[in-house]
């Protein structure tokens, strides 16, 4: 019995919905699928967003439990990285924008029929489109991110098309049709699709506000996205029509892309291997994050995606890489920038190293789920009447690395020692400001097994929840639990870090209530200015603001390197992070940054100057979303998902203990268009 609360009717398993009417089997379902009494396979079916295993109980002694690894959000953030390549030149601007269609600008693609009815066709457009986790209309971002992109904050254009393996049956007029009813397909200069089918054109192009279909050369071109690219950036002409004057004038699109180079290409794409070949690699490119989900009318779906499915920080990332791709150098190493000041604030000392927690102290994060981790300070594995864990495990999944000899907690209790001391005479203080769902206390209990709490003065945890402590301080060894003002800014860490250096007594109570007299490294936090501070993060996106209120920023940082690897016996884990995760060097750069910020100056594009990337504005929390909500709405009749070619290597789920992978895939239906084209021939 699988425990989705949606299923589209008609489905072999309709019954297991909630609506159902039955209460008491749906009752059953929830204690023997949704708390793991039933240890049958089809436990990691659960409606869980990333697809991870839930345990399985037995009464006969300790059962042999999947451990699920808890600091998920970070899966499921779009990630951008610039490879570092011989002879290449990273000065040379984007000039040209890429975007896969399907689990990319789509979250799942279901496709339109000419018969379709304008209330099918809005649905369709949600479905495909608008999201269900985050507040907004995903469809007003996109088109302000696709507006933004096309013509850059220095003024600069850029050309953005779609290069799809979708296999509906009208090929990329289907394509181009769900992108009309959603109001996107305006902003693209070119579509094209692969591979080549015969008796059908693989491309249309847009000029002077219309779509006319024509054939580029898909069909010479190694089918790998890589290929095709490459043949793009060399021959830009035979993909672009409408760069053949007509009237003997260059047109804007033409002198853009007449001299385009592999450099000024992204590619955006939620599959890893069509950023590179046997024989090409691209060299900038947006990696979207995949999930599984129980999704609306239509149920369990694996493998969804879509940009800004689950956070809108992806929208300014992607905008912020395409102004500055040399920012995001595809390393292993942290990196560290220092923001340009004025000379008189330039070596100004850091007084405060602030933490993140998920992928910067920990490597993953697998937090135990017995309640008294969360709410006892000082809880441990120990505690449990069935343990889940012991303490080792703790901390060689949560804080050691198996890529780097020695170990890591070792490596990082001497970093902070280091920190904290000063080698120049500088007390400083350290401090978390941490996302992790589980809390503050929980937080906490994993850095005491470890050993690495001794050092941190202050705890934060963002958003803050009612009735629940968002931070916890330390003296003299003890640490009790406070609440922080978090609520009462924008929640994003560069305003709560602006707050901190204004008000830093409501952030370290002992600052308040006079502890901190015999410490330097806490009185030194009454006077603080924002180079005060330096905030180690492996979410870019924390650096600044997306508020255009406020538009704080932080002034100093150091970028924690992420990387998709597999872990231990957990299968392949997206995202990971880890101060020295992979190179030992982490902890000397991370020093040398602290004590003198001012020789690591940020980088500015090395050919174009300093762009600075505002924030992109999302609209009021609420207005304008999708209105079909969980489990309203059906698919329209006989209506099944397009899906692209599956991944070259599965990912595994994210659970200590590795599971099979359903490799189940949803059929494709051909389906037809009303799209009128005109037909071009080069």
């Amino acid at each position: 019995m699988r425990c989705i609360p949606c299923l589209p009717r008609g489905s072999s398993e309709e019954h297991s919905r909630c609506r159902c009417g039955c209460l008491p089997l749906c009752m059953r379902n929830l204690v023997t699928c949704c708390l793991g009494r039933d240890g049958g396979d089809d436990a990691r079916h659960s409606p869980s967003i990333n697809g991870s295993q839930l345990s399985t109980g037995s009464s006969a002694g300790p059962p042999a439990q999947p451990h699920e690894r808890t600091s998920k959000h970070s899966t499921f953030r779009l990630r951008c990285a610039e490879r570092s390549v011989p002879g290449m030149d990273n000065s040379y601007p984007v000039k040209l924008i890429v975007f896969d269609f399907d689990e990319t600008i789509s979250m799942v693609t279901f496709m339109a029929k000419d018969s379709d009815t304008p209330a099918e066709r809005k649905l369709l457009r949600d479905i495909n489109f608008e999201t269900p986790w985050v507040d907004g209309s995903r469809l007003e971002k996109l088109k302000q991110l696709l507006q933004a992109l096309a013509k850059g904050e220095d003024g600069r254009d850029r050309a953005l098309t779609i290069l799809t393996k979708n296999s509906n049956r009208n090929g990329i007029s289907g394509v181009l049709q769900l992108l009309t009813d959603a109001d996107l397909a305006r902003f693209f200069d070119a579509m094209w699709i692969m591979p080549a089918r015969p008796g059908q054109h693989s491309g249309v192009y847009q000029e002077d506000g219309k779509w006319i279909l024509f054939d580029p050369p898909i069909d010479k071109v190694v089918q790998f996205k890589s290929d095709v690219l490459q043949h793009v950036a060399t021959n830009p002409q035979e993909w672009f029509p409408q760069l053949l004057s007509r009237n003997g004038k260059m047109s804007p699109l033409q002198r853009l892309l007449m001299d385009l180079r592999m450099e000024g290409v992204v590619l955006v794409d939620d599959q890893r291997f069509n950023f590179q070949s046997e024989t090409t690699q691209l060299l900038r490119y947006c990696k979207v994050a995949r999930y599984d989900a129980a999704y609306r009318c239509v149920g369990f779906q694996k493998d969804m995606g879509g940009i800004g499915a689950h956070s809108d920080a992806d929208y300014e990332t992607l905008r912020r890489f395409v102004e500055d791709p040399w920012m995001c150098k595809e390393t292993l190493q942290v990196r560290c920038s220092a923001r340009p000041l004025p000379a008189e604030q330039e070596r100004n000392p850091v007084k405060l190293v602030v933490f993140d927690f998920d992928e910067t102290l920990t490597m993953a994060t697998f937090m135990p789920r017995d309640e008294g981790c969360e709410s006892t300070i000082g809880w441990l594995p120990s505690d449990e009447l069935v343990p889940e864990w012991t303490a080792p495990d703790l901390i060689q999944y949560n804080f050691e690395s198996p890529w780097a000899s020695g170990s890591r907690v070792a490596r990082l209790q001497s970093l902070f020692q280091s920190l904290v001391d000063g080698s120049v005479g500088q007390p400083r203080a350290l401090a978390i400001l941490t996302r992790n769902q589980s809390g503050v206390v929980a937080v906490l209990n994993l850095l005491r097994i470890a050993g690495l709490d001794q050092h941190f003065s202050v705890i934060w945890t963002m958003p803050a929840k009612p009735d629940v402590a968002a931070g916890a301080y330390q003296v003299d060894g003890k640490w009790t639990t406070f609440d922080p003002p978090v609520s009462a800014w924008h929640d994003h860490k560069a305003d709560l870090l602006a707050n901190v250096v204004t008000q830093p007594e409501a952030w370290f109570p002992q600052l308040a209530n006079g502890k901190a007299s015999d410490e330097p490294r806490l009185g030194s936090l009454r006077h603080l200015s924002l180079e005060n501070v330096v905030l180690v993060d492996d979410e870019r996106a924390n650096f600044r603001t997306d508020s255009e209120q406020s538009m704080a920023r932080v002034l100093r940082y150091c970028k924690v390197a992420r990387y998709d690897e597999t872990y231990r016996n957990c299968g392949s884990l997206n995202q990971m992070g880890g101060i020295g995760a992979h190179s030992e060097a982490d902890y000397e750069t991370l020093q040398s940054f602290v004590e003198q910020p001012w020789n690591f100056p940020y980088e500015p594009s090395p050919g174009l100057g300093v762009v600075a990337a505002s924030a992109l504005h999302t609209g009021a929390a609420g207005e304008g979303g999708a209105d079909l909500g969980e489990g309203e709405g059906h698919v329209p009749e006989g209506r099944q998902r397009e899906v692209e070619p599956k991944e070259q290597e599965r990912k595994l789920p994210r659970v200590r203990t590795s599971g099979s992978p359903d490799l189940s895939s949803f059929a494709t239906l051909p389906q037809s268009t009303s799209l009128s084209l005109t037909t071009h021939s080069l």
